[in-house]
């Protein structure tokens, strides 16, 4: 039985989340043409998902290197044994919402992951999104699911689907690898 990771998202990680957000919202590339609103939302979410696995790392004793980007351009989220780990972050509303989800990995981002040598996107999602509006209310945020990972290079062998923001391959949840696989590379 694969291992998914429930942890709390404590509200000093969300104010750091927050505050990240709001200083890299100038230089961060606006992809998908959302509105001010929405990309801060985008960017808090992504930047919770991140702050939460350097958490669930830190408590597991995992040696890591992280970069939370401050500039328009990061190398990697985080390195482990020398392996560039990216972070997926998605949004759902209700408990156990997450489970009906997909990974979701943008074609253009995987060109990206691709020429930067990234071994691996680990997927995690964390509550206070809601669908219709595109909002992330980082004040609602009170859990993160890590709910595993995929190898960069298999991800094209997953369906790739018209999305309203692109082309992006759907992994389905059990398709993804056990996230203690990773930590124990």
């Amino acid at each position: 039985m694969k291992s998914v990771i429930e942890l709390k998202v404590a509200k000093e990680l969300s104010e750091e989340a927050r505050a990240h957000a709001k200083a890299r919202l100038g230089f961060e590339y606006n992809r998908f043409n959302l509105d001010q609103n929405q990309r801060l939302a985008m960017i808090t979410m992504g930047t919770v998902g991140q702050l939460i696995f350097r958490k669930y790392l830190t408590q597991n004793k995992v040696d890591f290197d992280f970069q939370l980007q401050a500039g328009e351009f990061d190398d990697f989220d985080f390195v482990i044994k020398n392996k560039i780990v990216e972070i997926k972050t998605s949004g759902f509303a209700k408990p156990n919402d997450w489970q009906s989800l997909n990974g979701i990995y943008n074609l253009s981002q995987l060109k990206a992951a691709k020429k930067k040598n990234y071994y691996c996107s680990v997927q995690l999602f964390v509550n206070g999104y809601d669908k219709m509006t595109k909002m992330f209310n980082v004040n609602a945020c009170d859990t993160c699911i890590i709910a595993g990972w995929s190898l960069i290079e298999q991800i094209p062998s997953f369906p790739l689907v018209d999305l309203p923001y692109g082309k992006a391959h759907l992994i389905p949840l059990n398709e993804l690898r056990d996230i203690t696989d990773l930590i124990s590379l």
